[in-house]
């Protein structure tokens, strides 16, 4: 039985990876910064680890005797430099890899971490990729999943108000995918532990233009309306009104304008993979009862 640590707590992929760890008959610890999660952490079968991932000796010290650490940089929402604060957390996982000679690593990256710059959120990852990359013996799987059909849901508010859906890209085909399929895909990879050195693995389940998305999306409601390509400006400006801070809103329009330009996504096209399981038209059903429940 080997031991696993999971970071991220239990989120859209993180329940159902846990579970299939446990499943797997795997002593699986799970770190967390609710202390509210910890009895459904518990009632899953693993440990949990209550503090946070950007505290180095807490890291460390989680990681002791780890024999393979899921490693995640988690959403960041309270950050007058998000950057920075992504970095902190990365630098906490290396040094306590390295402090605790962890053998195996599966990391969740992103599409556009081929790249040291120009994607917004996800240059933070790019770094954490390298990082990891140097670190002497470690065996490390870099998970690049695609965009994350559930952001669509962020979109119902502009559907109801406005009649459109859109963003500072959707012209050409969006790599989508979805958090069951990512869930699927680091369960096999952490259990078969089949990956020596530093490698990358991506993660599509379907791709789709805007309009496309829309038609589709549009039909699963009941409705019927388009995809908006916003400016950059634009879209800064719809991210600022929403209450969204300047310090995430520019790089979210950083790496919309990747996605627009097609350079986030031209490794994963270069080296596309078999298609996830889950289609658009079936996240569609999801989309559609979360908008029947929205004000």
């Amino acid at each position: 039985m080997k031991k696993y640590v999971i970071t991220g707590s239990l989120g859209h992929i993180n329940k159902p990876l846990v579970a299939g760890l446990i499943q797997a008959k795997k002593d699986v610890t799970v770190i967390t910064r609710d202390a509210g999660k910890v009895k459904e952490i518990e009632a899953l079968g693993a440990k949990a680890l209550v503090g946070s991932v950007a505290d180095p000796a807490f890291v460390t010290a989680a990681f002791r005797g780890a024999e393979v650490v899921y490693a995640m940089i988690p959403p960041i929402w309270q950050a007058d430099n998000w950057r920075r604060a992504q970095d902190e957390v990365g630098d906490a996982y290396v040094e306590a890899i390295k402090a605790n000679r962890v053998p195996f690593v599966v990391t969740l990256s992103s599409i556009g971490a081929h790249l040291s710059e120009g994607c917004g959120p996800v240059n933070a990852l790019h770094a954490f990729e390298e990082s990891l990359n140097r670190i002497d013996g470690l065996h490390v799987k870099h998970l690049r999943p695609a965009s994350f059909y559930y952001n669509l849901l962020n979109q119902i508010g502009m559907i109801k108000a406005a009649g459109i859906m859109g963003n500072n890209y959707g012209e050409q085909k969006i790599p989508l995918v979805h958090t069951n399929d990512i869930a699927g895909i680091a369960l096999e990879e952490l259990i078969q532990l089949n990956f020596t050195g530093h490698s990358v693995r991506y993660i599509v389940s379907d791709l789709r233009t805007g309009n496309e998305i829309a038609q589709v999306l549009g039909e699963a409601v009941g409705k019927k309306f388009p995809w908006v390509v916003f400016s950059d400006e634009d879209q800064l400006k719809g991210l600022l009104q929403a209450g969204v801070p300047s310090s995430h809103a520019v790089p979210f329009v950083e790496m919309g304008n990747a996605l627009r330009t097609g350079k986030m996504q031209e490794d994963l096209l270069k080296h596309l993979p078999a298609f996830a399981p889950t289609k658009l038209e079936q996240f569609a059903k999801e989309f559609a009862g979360a908008f029947a429940a929205s004000n």
